[in-house]
């Protein structure tokens, strides 16, 4: 990130794949800054307009627009490998990041379905979790349980019979409070950290004359703390096991 434009608040995040061992290390670029593709929020074929005389046309009967040879969006941001080698386009990493993603021009539509697929993530997160027993519950009490297990059952069982429109975010959230030790949104957020760069505009250059004036300006002080005395007191970490209780399809707690 240091080597591109600061202005385009660029970041890049790596990953480790490929179809043998030791693994390739792979890399895609991001930025922070607002983007705005034009041609996709305002999508037509420009090179054929419709004639003046359509165009102010205000009957109630109108000629249905023919959308053939309109803009569509295509992503070609993709994972690329950290190679000037060739490299066959049977890797899975390569192939599957070249998947066609649908971008609505609307962009109410496009938050709609980024919450839609968050609340997909959480849903199919506990599920996982659920079915192969390491959901913990954050309580001991069995009559609480017994209601957690029988709420966490059904909105996996609605989900599973009905899909995800039955079930709304915020019962996903409820339930994953009461159910998960572990918050989902920090999750992602700490996954979505780690292996990524820090932002080209965070860059800047650097002066050795500066550095070396700091080095005498803080010699003295330097000297002065080596000859102090430590009068740090430590405490000492004590682990307490939390109180929780693991939730499985098989759970029954006598209710």
């Amino acid at each position: 990130a240091e080597l591109l434009d600061a202005a385009a608040g660029i970041h890049v995040r790596f990953r480790l794949g490929g179809v043998k061992f030791p693994p390739d290390i792979y890399y895609k670029i991001f930025t922070h800054r607002p983007i705005e593709d034009l041609c996709a929020n305002s999508p037509r074929n420009y090179a054929k307009l419709p004639a003046k005389h359509t165009s102010h046309n205000k009957n109630d009967h109108l000629q249905e627009e023919d959308h053939s040879g309109w803009y569509h969006r295509i992503e070609n941001n993709g994972w690329r490998p950290v190679s000037d080698t060739f490299w066959l386009s049977t890797d899975s990493i390569v192939v599957e990041d070249k998947k066609e993603s649908e971008f609505h021009f609307s962009k109410l539509k496009r938050r709609q379905d980024l919450e839609k697929k968050r609340k997909l993530r959480k849903i199919e997160w506990m599920r996982q979790m659920y079915y192969s027993g390491s959901l913990e519950a954050k309580s001991t009490h069995r009559e609480t349980l017994g209601l957690i297990h029988t709420a966490t059952k059904g909105l996996i069982r609605a989900f599973e019979d009905s899909g995800i429109d039955s079930v709304m975010e915020w019962e996903v959230d409820e339930v994953l409070n009461w159910t998960n030790t572990l918050n989902f949104d920090e999750y992602i957020a700490s996954w979505k950290e780690i292996a990524t760069s820090n932002s080209s505009a965070n860059f800047k250059g650097f002066r050795f004359d500066e550095a070396q004036k700091n080095i005498y300006d803080y010699g003295g002080d330097i000297s002065k703390m080596q000859m102090g005395t430590s009068g740090h007191t430590y405490c000492e970490n004590v682990y307490q096991e939390p109180n929780v209780t693991r939730l499985t399809p098989d759970s029954t707690y006598g209710l």
